[in-house]
């Protein structure tokens, strides 16, 4: 999905991704991260105690979106621009790509509508 096949096995490989992809923003690695780590966390929590189950992962990308947004208010003056620099493009590249994949695919929320039936 983004361009590689490298799945990373620990927390140093995935600072290596990051700034192979993003190396203008080093800053703002552990922010970002914590912001994907809550969202899928959040995501895990609705899918086992209200069996709600994501249509997309772009869910999970708009929900670290949003914790960024927020989270850029709580940085110190100069990192909160870099923040939010990151969360507009984090925003812009996920908006395309789910426009590129374009909407879920009728299928994928059966298992969540055999649940609440």
């Amino acid at each position: 999905m983004f361009g590689t096949s490298f799945v990373p096995k620990s927390i140093w490989q995935v600072y290596s991704w990051l700034y192979a992809f993003l190396p203008g923003f080093c800053d703002i690695y552990t922010i970002g991260l914590a912001a994907v780590c809550w969202a899928m966390w959040l995501a895990r929590n609705r899918a086992t105690s209200e069996k709600k189950w994501i249509n997309t992962p772009f869910e999970i990308v708009f929900t670290a979106c949003a914790f960024l947004e927020y989270w850029a208010g709580l940085q110190k003056p100069m990192m909160t621009e870099v923040v939010k620099k990151g969360d507009e493009m984090l925003k812009e590249n996920a908006s395309q790509m789910l426009l590129l994949c374009g909407p879920p695919r009728p299928g994928s929320t059966e298992h969540a509508e055999e649940e609440e039936g």
